[in-house]
C-alpha cells in the first residue's frame, strides 16, 4: 500500500488522520489487515468514498438496507 509513502510517513499520517487512513484501506486494499468497526461507525459519513462501497459497508455495520 505504500507505493507513495515511506512505512514511516504512513504510520505518521495514520496516526494523525484516521479518515486518511481508512480511505486508502477502502480504496486501495486492506493487504490482510481488517477494518475496525468502531473506526467505520465513527467516520463512514465522512469517507471519501465510491456509493457502492459506502452502501456495502452500511450494510456490515449497521445492517442498513440498499
Amino acid at each position: 500500500m505504500a507505493w507513495d509513502y515511506t512505512p514511516a510517513q504512513q504510520d505518521a499520517q495514520a496516526a494523525a488522520d484516521p479518515v486518511w487512513m481508512l480511505e486508502r484501506m477502502i480504496n486501495y486494499g486492506l493487504e490482510g489487515k481488517k477494518l475496525s468497526k468502531k473506526l467505520l461507525e465513527q467516520y463512514l459519513p465522512e469517507l471519501k468514498i465510491d456509493d457502492n462501497r459506502r452502501a456495502f459497508l452500511e450494510l456490515l455495520v449497521w445492517n442498513k438496507p440498499f
